[in-house]
């Protein structure tokens, strides 16, 4: 395994590991479930805000990620989850032996926009659909059973009809085939990264000429020193300017310092669901539900017109003999079967308590 991670390293100490790429995956696909879940539970607090999010989370999920990995591609040539395992994106060829922070070009930019966001909310959708059309797991398990496929199409059903239900077909028996190639095909790359044979991590990234390099300290100095040069930019053009151009560049230094906080916040908010996701399927949530069994109510008091108590417990109170099949009224007082049902049939209550009761309430009472 040491020898894995390292493949590579002795040629470009510049070449991140197959494994530092497949954690940064990771962690773009944890981001979605755990924004789910968040949205999830301020949802049930606050339903007629949230309950359309929650209803469309993927589309609200996509259009944040479209904000956010723009930022971080603009800011530091990398998408989120790249920054955050100091990763960048560079143009692949002779300009990546480039000293300095290289910034990719608009075209570059939003290539990578479209394979972060679109691509993987198209996916999504697709498997979602394929989900619904073939019924979902349970129709793989049990067969037809819980399958949504419809009936054969016939001749006297309108042309639009029959060609929806031809491209359903269609779909459903071709689907799991593209998907099954497009997974394989993204695993060959990644061997083939593994093994050195290709400076591409990814086809897509190959697709857009760019490749997945580690971030060196002179790249931090040259964001560092990019932003001071900017902020005295600013500040000079800020000092004559309008009220409304200085609070539009206010608010554009919130939005900045708010997608910088993300990379804190979005890990966090990760791990915390990861948590919650181990608390509630572990033997430690179970104790912490279990309640102290709560002490039995305190007897009813018996009615003084009622049938007294014998002072033997195993006598019936109303044939006054040794109790045989004992059943019990929801008063709690125990009588042979017989004589209570013959009474309550009757008098419509317990004999001891004149509580109201029919015999639908008696319960028979069986000893091992």
């Amino acid at each position: 395994m040491e020898y894995l991670s390292n493949i590579g390293a002795a040629a470009d100490v510049y070449r991140p590991s197959v494994f530092e790429l497949i954690a940064q995956d990771k962690m773009r696909d944890l981001l979605k479930p755990a924004l789910r879940y968040v949205l999830a539970v301020y949802a049930q607090r606050y339903p007629r805000h949230l309950l359309r999010l929650v209803n469309r989370h993927d589309e609200v999920f996509a259009i944040l990620m479209l904000l956010i990995e723009q930022h971080y591609l603009r800011e530091w040539n990398a998408s989120f989850a790249e920054h955050f395992y100091g990763l960048k994106r560079s143009a692949a060829g002779p300009t990546r032996r480039r000293k300095g922070l290289e910034h990719l070009s608009s075209s570059q930019i939003w290539r990578s926009l479209v394979l972060l966001v679109a691509l993987p909310y198209a996916k999504t959708k697709l498997d979602e659909l394929y989900e619904s059309t073939t019924g979902g797991p349970g129709s793989r398990i049990f067969g037809d059973l819980f399958s949504n496929v419809e009936e054969g199409s016939t001749l006297e059903e309108p042309l639009p009809i029959r060609l929806r239900k031809l491209a359903k077909k269609i779909f459903q028996r071709t689907y799991p085939y593209i998907n099954a190639s497009y997974q394989a095909f993204i695993f060959v790359y990644q061997i083939g990264y593994m093994y050195g044979k290709t400076d591409y991590y990814s086809p897509w990234l190959h697709l857009c000429g760019l490749q997945i390099r580690r971030m060196g300290a002179k790249d931090y100095r040259d964001h560092e020193d990019r932003q001071q040069v900017l902020k005295k930019a600013s500040e000079a053009a800020l000092q004559n300017a309008s009220r409304l151009r200085v609070l539009r560049h206010l608010l554009a230094t919130i939005v900045s310092r708010g997608f910088d906080f993300l990379k804190y916040a979005l890990p966090m908010s990760i791990f915390f669901f990861k948590f919650l996701e181990w608390w509630y399927t572990s033997e430690y949530h179970k104790q912490a539900g279990n309640q102290p069994i709560p002490p039995p109510p305190k007897p009813l008091e018996p009615n003084p017109a009622g049938v007294p108590l014998p002072t033997d417990p195993s006598i019936c109170p109303l044939c006054t003999k040794q109790r045989t099949n004992p059943t019990m009224l929801p008063s709690g007082y125990v009588f042979c079967y017989p004589c209570i049902y013959k009474y309550v049939e009757e008098h419509e209550r317990c004999p001891i308590t004149f509580l109201p009761t029919t015999t639908e309430e008696l319960r028979k009472i069986y000893s091992v």
